[in-house]
């Protein structure tokens, strides 16, 4: 009986550990129940994500300093103008060759 038991404790970790490997397992996208309609300061977003493929609403998810997450509509002028802008400050520096001019 003890063996029985151990053995159906082992299976029942194996299969949590399988739904928790799925394969959405680690994307920390969402499902978003609304959006928000008012514009999020670009200076208090940290980086974004898009909400999950099988979500009824499709958004774009800003992360705030204070780690609060808002959903907002992704066709709205000004969440694509902050999302090249975090685009571009999570880039980092152009690592291109520098010349410089001798005379």
């Amino acid at each position: 009986m003890r063996n029985l038991s151990a053995l159906l404790f082992v299976l029942l970790l194996c299969s949590l550990q399988l739904v928790s490997s799925g394969p959405d397992a680690g994307n920390r996208a969402i499902c978003c129940p609304n959006l928000t309609q008012k514009k999020l300061p670009l200076k208090r977003i940290v980086s974004y994500n898009w909400s999950r493929s099988d979500c009824s609403i499709k958004a774009v998810v800003f992360k705030m300093i204070s780690g609060k997450m808002f959903c907002v509509d992704p066709a709205s002028d000004w969440v694509n103008n902050h999302m090249k802008a975090v685009d571009q400050r999570t880039k980092g520096p152009a690592t291109g060759k520098q010349t410089s001019s001798k005379h």
